[in-house]
């Protein structure tokens, strides 16, 4: 094992590498970057529907405008949001890769903050009035799912023996 100029006693390799100047602030930067990458990825494959719609039959196109706009094109297929368990392992990895950098709560929670804020983005209208997530429960799963189990996370290294910082 090597020793790295800097290091004091009791400090591994991987702390001092990651943990110091500018490359601990790079690797978080970069880990802020994914999750904002993997919630767009999230939110764009969110809407996967499994089965076959029924779209209305064989009208004549102008006639079968009324039925369309009364009837729903997704109306027989189930959704099937798998990113939703996507955004539940990312956003943990994401927090965990953060403790590599350091040990504060506040700055291992910035690629949470980074997703959240991404998804109100996603969730709030556009200039033209068109919205990327819709007012459903996979929306409302794909939320807690991000969310949750990565806050689960943080609490359990804020609370536990492990996550108490360094002196």
């Amino acid at each position: 094992m090597t020793a790295a100029v800097g290091a004091r006693p009791g400090d591994s390799e991987l702390t001092v590498v990651a943990g110091r100047g500018w490359l601990g602030a790079v690797i978080g930067g970069l880990l802020a970057v994914d999750a904002l990458i993997t919630l767009v990825l999230e939110v764009l494959f969110l809407p996967i529907y499994a089965g076959q719609a029924r779209v209305p039959g064989s009208e004549p196109v102008l006639a079968m405008a009324a039925p369309l706009a009364s009837t729903s094109m997704t109306e027989g297929a189930i959704p099937v949001p798998v990113t939703v368990l996507v955004a539940a392992i990312v956003n943990v990895l994401l927090v965990m890769g953060m403790s590599v950098v350091t040990s504060k709560i506040p700055v291992m929670i910035i690629p949470l903050m980074v997703w959240t804020l991404g998804f109100l983005v996603c969730a709030s209208t556009g200039p033209g009035g068109d919205i990327m997530l819709m007012s459903d429960w996979p929306t409302m799963l794909l939320l807690i799912a991000g969310l949750l189990p990565a806050g689960l996370y943080l609490y359990w290294r804020a609370t536990s023996r492990y996550g108490t910082p360094a002196r």
